[in-house]
């Protein structure tokens, strides 16, 4: 935890300051439009960069959940918004599916936000151009909250190893998030919480989270 914290001092100072600097550059009249694709390249990076950081430190410093009635629902689709305005949410369309009525989870709100937003970033970097990532809310005598996409999906030994911290199958990535996402979902198992994901043999995957609902 403390080497992480010192991590992320380091790093994003330098990254304030780039990322500073290409506004400022970004503002110019005479850049050409080369010019202008190769700082939204800083900026994409950057920002890449920022999030393994978060991810990072989310991971060496958990947090234990606080639980209140959370409406999943709307968290999900404020998560499903925040991901048609990212980096890929031109060229791969994230969905909502459930209720427009209120779904109610006994859970951390920020922390269940935190393992949606991992959950859908991750299907949108496993998949193509031109595909769906749907997010599933459904009510019942327990909560689901369902990411599926159209990637290439996930192999029996990769299945066994997917939440493991540092293991992915993508060139880029760093192998955090998935990670972050079971360490919040195992500290929510006292509370009934599980995960659990499926991949059909005709290719995508299925992140199902169950949730319990509030106590009566």
């Amino acid at each position: 935890g403390r080497l992480a914290a010192g991590l992320a001092h380091e790093i994003r100072n330098p990254l304030g300051s780039i990322s500073g600097s290409i506004e400022m550059l970004r503002e110019s009249p005479d850049l050409s439009d080369e010019d202008k694709q190769l700082c939204d390249i800083v900026t994409r990076e950057t920002a890449r960069l920022n999030r393994l950081v978060t991810d990072m430190m989310d991971l060496a410093r958990p947090r234990a959940p606080q639980p209140e009635p959370v409406d999943v629902a709307a968290l999900a689709r404020r998560v499903v918004e925040l991901a048609r305005r990212s980096e890929r949410g031109s060229d791969v369309t994230v969905v909502y599916e459930g209720p427009d009525d209120r779904v109610m989870a006994w859970c951390d709100g920020a922390q269940i936000r935190q393992v949606l937003w991992n959950l859908v970033r991750n299907g949108v970097q496993a998949s193509a151009a031109g595909t769906q990532v749907v997010v599933r809310v459904s009510a019942g005598p327990k909560v689901g909250l369902t990411v599926s996409d159209a990637g290439p999906g996930v192999s029996p030994e990769a299945k066994d190893r997917i939440f493991d911290a540092f293991y992915t199958t993508r060139a880029h990535g760093a192998g955090i998030g998935l990670a972050v996402v079971k360490r919040v979902i195992d500290d929510h198992a006292k509370y009934g919480a599980t995960i659990d994901v499926e991949s059909p043999s005709s290719g995508g995957a299925e992140f199902r989270v169950e949730l319990e609902p509030p106590p009566a």
